[in-house]
């Protein structure tokens, strides 16, 4: 017969050492990472911009506060959080209304006029953001000096002609 020996020996295989397991691991987690990266960037599709759509606030805005200085820049943001209501309470507002607005499709029957004034309320906080903002550089842009506005004017021009420079971190 056989020896029961031997035939231990053969069906089992060698267990793998624990480095080798961990590597494994390790390379599996970032494989699914990699894949999770590609497929998300799939379902995602290409960049507003290339859609067709009309622009977005920001992508309008982007070169026109691009545009001015650092410090400029800097002056801005400060006013705008001055004259402002707190982000934190901007956004608390707007998840409360997407809140009601959930409340609003899950009745029985569907308030067309509720759901309506909810989305109004959020576009007009939306659009303070984009008064003030726009309020507050035309007031920097009429405080210039002429060279002053000259340089504002080819920085601009540049950001436009070359849509790659509003990408760069060291102009914000």
């Amino acid at each position: 017969m056989s020896d029961p020996k031997i035939d231990d020996a053969v069906a089992k295989p060698a267990k793998p050492k624990k480095r080798f397991r961990i590597l494994l691991g390790v390379s599996l987690a970032l494989n699914l990472l990699v894949v999770g990266a590609v497929v998300g960037a799939m379902v995602k599709g290409p960049s507003s911009s290339g859609r067709g759509g009309p622009p977005g606030t920001r992508e309008v805005s982007a070169p026109y506060v691009g545009a001015f200085d650092h410090a400029t820049k800097r002056a801005l943001r400060d006013e705008m959080r001055a004259r402002l209501p707190d982000r934190r309470d901007a956004q608390a507002a707007n998840r409360a209304d997407y809140e009601a607005f959930v409340g609003v499709l899950r009745a029985d029957t569907f308030d067309k006029e509720a759901a309506a004034g909810i989305i109004d309320t959020q576009f007009q906080r939306s659009g303070q953001f984009q008064r003030v903002g726009r309020a507050l550089s035309i007031e920097k842009i009429d405080q210039m000096s002429l060279s002053e506005r000259m340089a504002y004017a080819d920085r601009l021009q540049k950001r436009l002609d070359d849509p790659k420079k509003r990408k760069r971190k060291k102009d914000r």
